[in-house]
């Protein structure tokens, strides 16, 4: 994923880089994630980077243009936000905890 693999420190990090992951999927620029929202080249770049927070408005424009459910932008986003606090703190489903402590 952008930035290196690096996890997100943010939730807004998070949705931008699910963001970009379906942006390339379908092969758009940034300018033509832009064009086909009506969002400027800088609003974009900045929900992308995770420095503005997308509204729910922009989320859904954005997956109505992905051909996925907005709630799957959410979803997605939150997932990967939370990955690193559950690595270290919460198991998954099915999961045992360990009894260390």
């Amino acid at each position: 994923m952008a930035n290196g693999g690096k996890k997100p420190r943010t939730l807004e990090e998070a949705c931008g880089r699910i963001i970009v992951h379906h942006r390339d999927r379908l092969g758009l620029s940034q300018m033509d994630l832009a064009v086909a929202t009506g969002y400027s080249l800088r609003y974009v770049g900045d929900v992308e980077r995770g420095t503005k927070s997308a509204t729910l408005r922009t989320m859904n424009d954005m997956a109505t243009l992905f051909d996925i459910p907005v709630s799957a932008l959410i979803r997605e986003a939150e997932a990967l936000s939370m990955s690193k606090k559950r690595e270290s703190t919460t198991p998954l489903p099915g999961q045992r905890r360990s009894l260390k402590r």
